[in-house]
């Protein structure tokens, strides 16, 4: 890596070079590194890997942005590149995060017919689901190897499938549809478990709950419907809730007995259950209605992405914003939070993946320029690969998702504390061993 620029303040630059020349020391120095933005190839081969670069947690994220504001340059660096940024400096000059080398793309699952718009992964780490606007939902295995096999098709659905979610044992699949329907799989099996068109609407949401038993639905017909799809029965009635406006996105909240509810008509996310009572509402930030929603896994944050293209962060215990997350170029469609809760991402409709640090608020990453809209992006739980559902740019008649490796370090296991070596104790009755007398 080359310096293109050394400033030094107060000094005429003649002075600069001479002290420079005679080794002197150099007083408030900013180096300030400037790389072309590097293109990303549409042809990767499987299993290929750029460089990691310096995560931003490291040099970049630390004390700095204390006022919340994302640096605006998030500069595209050459595969291979290492930016190290002064902390003390990130508030008053760009960023170089070096997207393309902190995040490499390995491969694309392809074999839907036209592009994808929802993705999940199994909590075991073991199952990879993509839905798209094929109708399809295609199964791939992930062993411990980072090695992806399409294992099943899925068909049935007569619209595109707009969401995927795996229950807590990983055992089964439910997918929603814009056809108004949800489809249950038996993973073990590949059979159908369970099925229904009670919606009016595309159904923008299913979750399972802790048991695996019930799987929940939103749509955009305004209702919320629960459905015992473990022990399924023939004209089963649903728990229901007519909300009343079209629901954007749904997530049980943590108390496991409300859940919290984005809608189409407002800007805030309210905490409900389904006789409608409000317990919590989250408001005051976003301008434009909320698109998204996630919790992290320790419980304790919300956080939501809006068509005004902000994310925010919430403490659900007090029900306040943390940090406002700016950087997307269009309404943001998706939200997840890592195993560890130290990093999210979000997917826009501006086509970037921006990876963030969940306690800082700084973007370390952004990916672009393979996606026209990103729709859902989702971290495997060991933390080394990153899943994206979106519309390709010109992949012909194929398309599918992209698989992206993270940085090693996210997920390098920790080295385990060296223990002193015990003392030795002097063996009784034993003389000291006299040292030998310096030779002059």
């Amino acid at each position: 890596m080359k310096m293109i620029s050394i400033f030094l303040r107060n000094k005429p630059l003649i002075a600069s070079a001479l002290l420079w020349a005679a080794g002197a020391s150099l007083n408030h120095l900013v180096a300030q590194t400037k790389q072309p933005a590097a293109k990303q190839s549409t042809t990767v081969k499987p299993g290929g890997a750029g460089k990691p670069g310096t995560p931003a947690n490291g040099p970049v994220g630390k004390g700095a942005n204390s006022d919340n504001r994302i640096p605006k340059s998030a500069v595209t660096g050459t595969p291979g590149d290492t930016a190290l940024v002064d902390s003390a400096v990130v508030a008053n000059l760009p960023v170089i995060l070096h997207t393309d080398t902190i995040f490499a793309l390995q491969e694309k699952l392809m074999g839907h017919t036209s592009s994808t718009e929802s993705a999940a992964i199994s909590p075991n780490g073991k199952w990879v689901a993509t839905g798209g606007w094929d109708r399809k939902v295609l199964l791939y295995s992930l062993d411990s190897n980072g090695v992806f096999k399409l294992v099943q098709t899925f068909a049935g659905h007569n619209g595109a499938v707009t969401c995927l979610a795996f229950d807590a044992q990983s055992t089964m699949l439910a997918s929603g549809s814009k056809d108004f329907s949800l489809r249950v799989v038996d993973l073990a099996t590949g059979a159908l478990k369970f099925q229904t068109m009670d919606h009016k609407d595309a159904i923008t949401a299913v979750e399972f709950d802790a048991s695996g038993k019930f799987a929940m639905t939103s749509s955009a017909d305004g209702t919320i419907r629960l459905y015992d799809v473990a022990t399924p029965t023939n004209n089963q009635k649903p728990r229901f809730y007519a909300y009343g406006k079209p629901v954007n996105d749904l997530i049980t909240a943590p108390n496991g007995k409300t859940f919290y509810i984005a809608n189409n008509s407002n800007n805030d996310v309210e905490s409900i259950d389904f006789t409608g009572k409000v317990y919590q509402r989250f408001a005051g930030v976003h301008i434009m209605p909320v698109n998204c929603l996630a919790i992290s896994n320790s419980k304790r944050l919300l956080v939501t992405g809006g068509n005004d293209k902000v994310v925010v962060i919430w403490d659900i215990a007090t029900g306040k914003p943390l940090k406002t997350l700016v950087g997307h170029g269009w309404k943001v469609n998706s939200v997840s939070f890592s195993r560890n809760d130290q990093y999210l991402v979000s997917t826009g409709n501006d086509g970037e993946v921006r990876v963030w640090d969940a306690n800082t608020g700084i973007c370390v990453s952004v990916q672009k320029n393979l996606i026209t809209a990103a729709r859902e992006a989702v971290f495997t739980p060991n933390m080394k690969r990153m899943i994206v559902a979106g519309k390709m740019v010109a992949q012909g008649s194929t398309y599918g998702a992209l698989v992206y490796s993270t940085p090693p370090i996210w997920h390098m296991a920790k080295p385990k504390p060296v223990k002193p070596e015990p003392i030795k104790s002097a063996t009784p009755g034993a003389k000291p061993t006299p040292k030998p007398a310096p030779k002059r």
